[in-house]
């Protein structure tokens, strides 16, 4: 793997409104790889990871960086990663077949051990939502027509595929998600949503965990190959939203942010929409913040309508349960955004 050695250098831009002003703190990785993993645990503790199995961690929050390598990786995209504790790290890889990957460390990325390995050439991981440091669950591209689903119990030493028969056919041209963000799934209380896309853009849920799902039509931008949900999130088990778009058209925002009340059941678009965006993440019930290549945005209205953030984009972000929100993203680029 490359060095990766953060660059001193900060930037810093605003976003102005009567409410709320937000500023980007970033920095830049040498190398310029993509990074579309982050995982924010607390205000020390980020991890980022990227292409050509770059991995990054800081544990003082963001004044010291240090390189994370993981054996026989230097060709792997790590598309996910989830700080289950400060010591306890999952790490995905994405690509087709043998690309798609979960590592874990036990020691604070010091020794990692291969835990999954996809088995299926049609296979493709796109992303990872965790419970709570035992409880997690990955998604990937359909496998035989049906979504592909892997739940861990013990922190993700171990991996049990959902049955496919406990889940709803995929329509013809339908992507079991983008693993652009690893956001295109999310949990809260005993449910899971995971977003797809392409020529056709629904939502699949599960109110006890994974044992039973149904799946509903969305409103969302699709019919494309390249636009669909790339990201959801949940407030509460009621209260949750989907980003994305085109990804082929990244300035570009039309039918891309979509609202639910009902715990995944109804979708309503959103009053007005920002450019194509790729993660998104509640920040309390009203506001929001998401991010896509072009440019961030917030919402202080329940994702109704939305205001830019000055400045470059990012193709992913976390928020910490303390509020602290961390985005990365193309060129080897790592921000803070800082509310004033």
């Amino acid at each position: 793997m490359k060095n990766a050695i953060l660059i001193a250098a900060v930037l810093l831009t605003g976003c102005q409104s009567s409410n709320t002003n937000f500023t980007w703190e970033e920095f830049a990785i040498e190398g310029n790889p993509s990074l579309r993993g982050i995982s924010v645990l607390d205000e020390n503790n980020i991890w980022v990871s990227g292409t050509n199995g770059t991995v990054l961690k800081t544990s003082n929050g963001g004044v010291n960086w240090e390189e994370v390598y993981v054996p026989d990786s230097d060709s792997l995209d790590f598309r996910d990663v989830e700080v289950l504790t400060p010591d306890e790290i999952v790490l995905m890889s994405a690509g087709p077949g043998a690309q798609s990957n979960v590592f874990k460390s036990k020691d604070g990325g010091r020794h990692w051990d291969k835990e999954l390995s996809n088995a299926y050439d049609s296979g493709f991981y796109d992303g990872m939502a965790f419970w709570n440091a035992k409880e997690g669950i990955l998604a990937g591209d359909p496998v035989n027509g049906k979504l592909f689903l892997m739940k861990t119990n013990d922190g993700g030493d171990s991996w049990q595929r959902i049955h496919p028969d406990k889940l709803p056919a995929m329509n013809d041209g339908e992507f079991g998600g983008f693993a652009a963000s690893g956001s295109h799934l999310t949990v809260q209380g005993n449910s899971i949503w995971v977003g797809s896309g392409a020529a056709t853009s629904r939502v699949f849920y599960s109110k006890d965990k994974g044992e039973h799902w149904e799946v509903v039509y969305t409103p969302i931008i699709q019919g494309e190959s390249s636009t669909g949900i790339f990201s959801i999130d949940f407030f509460n088990e009621n209260t949750g939203i989907a980003v994305g778009g085109d990804y082929t058209k990244e300035d570009e925002g039309t039918k891309n942010v979509i609202l639910c009340a009902d715990g995944g059941g109804t979708w309503k678009l959103a009053d007005s929409f920002p450019v194509f965006q790729s993660s998104v993440r509640y920040v309390s019930k009203e506001q929001l913040v998401s991010v896509g290549p072009e440019a961030g945005y917030f919402s202080e209205n329940g994702g109704k309508s939305w205001s830019k953030i000055e400045g470059q984009g990012y193709h992913t972000m976390d928020i910490a349960e303390d509020g602290t929100i961390w985005a990365a993203g193309r060129d080897g680029r790592i921000a803070q955004l800082i509310s004033q």
